[in-house]
């Protein structure tokens, strides 16, 4: 090889800390998982991904949302859910319903207070993120939407 040549033959391994989807016994037998992403806050992400839900729903999908914005958790305040408690059993963490037959986990539903603010860095709102993914009961979705944060945190 030519100095500075580069030799592309393998796409780069990529090492994530999350299982992926389908490697976490609740999440097994999701059909599709759909992100919802931007580098920038205001854009909209959330009024995406809710919109997003209830028209899967309204088809008769089967929808799972992840509010992944541990810091600005709105999607519940914008299905109409915002005091609603998340309960456990045997087989995982239960997402809370709504009225629209979206099935929803945010950190929204573990604050005592809307105002209070999480303070947390970015290694354990990464771990809130994976506890989403591999502790709620997931598994048999036909969709799960996942509301990103934007891209202007550590995790």
């Amino acid at each position: 090889m030519a100095k500075g040549e580069i030799k592309m033959n393998e796409p780069p391994k990529l090492q994530l800390n999350v299982p992926p989807p389908g490697k976490s016994q609740k999440y097994k037998g999701v059909k599709h998982t759909l992100l919802v992403m931007s580098g920038k806050g205001g854009v909209g992400k959330s009024t995406v991904a809710v919109n997003l839900a209830v028209s899967l729903a309204k088809l008769g999908k089967k929808v799972g949302l992840i509010d992944a914005d541990i810091n600005g958790p709105d999607d519940p305040k914008m299905l109409g859910i915002d005091k609603e408690k998340l309960f456990a059993n045997e087989e995982g963490i239960i997402p809370a319903e709504t009225k629209y037959g979206v099935s929803i986990i945010s950190m929204a539903f573990l604050l005592t207070n809307e105002d209070t603010a999480v303070i947390w860095r970015g290694a354990l709102r990464h771990k809130a993120v994976q506890q989403f993914l591999e502790e709620v009961k997931w598994d048999g979705m036909d969709y799960v939407i996942m509301d990103f944060p934007p891209g202007t945190g550590d995790e």
